[in-house]
């Protein structure tokens, strides 16, 4: 029952924030949205700030793990990991367009330190990507090009798919998908 509420809690954070933005929410109007007292939902959450670095920290971490699996299936080349991460992240951003929005446009309001853990978690994010273009250029699947750049545009573009994006539109998540790992890898190939 606990976990349902925190869920609802999140839920209704994302909406609010992605609405009103992160610092014109206050802990009533989440209160409000969830049907609770103010000081009852302290017993969900420690303060505004925790809930935004949790849902920071559960995406990114989400985010991380794929990547993980990824890079341990042997049985991939370097182009279906790379086609694989794409598809991952895209189909994260496209299914979460609200909790996307507030993390690349709220994560700044986090505190110094709160920030740092989020950063270290992007960074290791962007390193396991960059991994992947390296080892595809050592195996001679992709040609030379700057590894950790690559990795950065492929994930700003599909980051930006949210300020566009439209669930029942002419392209479907997995149209998107398929565009995108066509125009990356096509173009890092090596031929």
């Amino acid at each position: 029952m606990a976990s349902n509420k925190y869920e609802e809690i999140t839920k209704a954070a994302v909406m609010l924030f992605e609405r009103k933005g992160y610092h014109a929410t206050s802990v009533q109007d989440i209160a409000d949205e969830v049907g609770l007292q103010k000081g009852s939902l302290y017993h969900y959450i420690t303060s505004k700030e925790d809930l935004l670095m949790q849902l920071a920290h559960r995406s990114i971490s989400e985010f991380n793990g794929q990547m993980e699996e990824i890079l341990k299936n042997a049985s991939l080349t370097n182009r279906e990991r790379l086609h694989l991460a794409i598809e991952n992240h895209l189909k994260y951003v496209t299914k979460n367009v609200q909790l996307t929005t507030v993390l690349l446009r709220e994560a700044f309001s986090l505190g110094e330190d709160q920030h740092q853990v989020i950063q270290d978690l992007t960074d290791k994010y962007l390193n396991l990507w960059t991994q992947v273009i390296e080892q595809g250029i050592a195996a001679g699947e992709f040609r030379p090009v700057h590894a950790r750049i690559t990795a950065l545009s492929i994930l700003g573009s599909i980051n930006w798919v949210y300020r566009w994006y439209k669930e029942g539109g002419k392209l479907t998540a997995s149209d998107i998908s398929k565009l995108y790992s066509d125009l990356f890898l096509d173009g890092i190939e090596n031929r």
